[in-house]
């Protein structure tokens, strides 16, 4: 029986994390102009928790300074480049279907994102969607996001749902590798534009039809 449907946020219901990937890349060029791109393997950075990935640039970047400064350089880099981000263009509406269908069918609704809660909120609310959701959650309210699968425990805890009664739709290698951790069977939006390991999901689907469709027919099953 499905119970509650869990939905990462970057790189499912926005196109987001492929636009974060490569303004994460921008800015290593930029901090690091004598960097290798021949042997970069910029592939890493995708779907990384925001404590990870300012360990990831700090490497990647060569600097000798705190992360702090990492943190708050990369983050006024990351400000103006989202400032010409529509997320209504980014916004994969045929997720529509899928919240329709769960509510008319009792089934309870979570986000569940490494995001900041405020970004979360607002891309949410720009996509019309945040009222469909019993829980959002976010990153920043666990010590270690994911791949640490406590952010899908803690999840499933405010839901009140076992995690043999969920299914978590998720894209990145980390996020896939938190749902899993947590015992949820996960469906992969499939990413074809780098180069993410989600062999580890239950299912791949190429797009929120097809995710539609799994969903319905794990639930015929039950």
């Amino acid at each position: 029986m499905i119970k509650t449907i869990i939905f990462d946020m970057d790189g499912v219901i926005v196109d987001t994390e492929f636009q974060d990937f490569k303004i994460q890349q921008d800015f290593i060029k930029k901090e690091n102009p004598a960097i290798d791109l021949a042997k970069a393997n910029f592939d890493v950075l995708i779907g990384q928790s925001y404590r990870m990935l300012y360990t990831t640039l700090k490497d990647f970047t060569a600097s000798n300074e705190p992360i702090e400064k990492i943190k708050e350089r990369f983050e006024r880099f990351n400000a103006v480049a989202y400032q010409s981000i529509d997320y209504q263009q980014l916004f994969r509406t045929d997720i529509l279907s899928i919240l329709k269908w769960a509510k008319k069918n009792s089934i309870l609704l979570a986000v569940a994102s490494s995001s900041t809660h405020e970004h979360i909120i607002e891309v949410l609310t720009s996509c019309d969607i945040k009222e469909y959701f019993d829980v959002i959650y976010s990153g920043e309210f666990v010590e270690e996001s994911k791949p640490n699968p406590a952010i899908y425990q803690n999840t499933l805890n405010l839901l009140g749902v076992d995690p043999e009664y969920a299914i978590a739709i998720e894209d990145s290698f980390y996020g896939i590798s938190a749902a899993k951790a947590a015992g949820i069977t996960t469906i992969a939006y499939e990413e074809t534009r780098a180069a993410i390991d989600q062999s580890a999901a239950d299912y791949l689907a190429k797009d929120m039809v097809e995710i539609y469709s799994i969903i319905r027919k794990l639930k015929q099953s039950n």
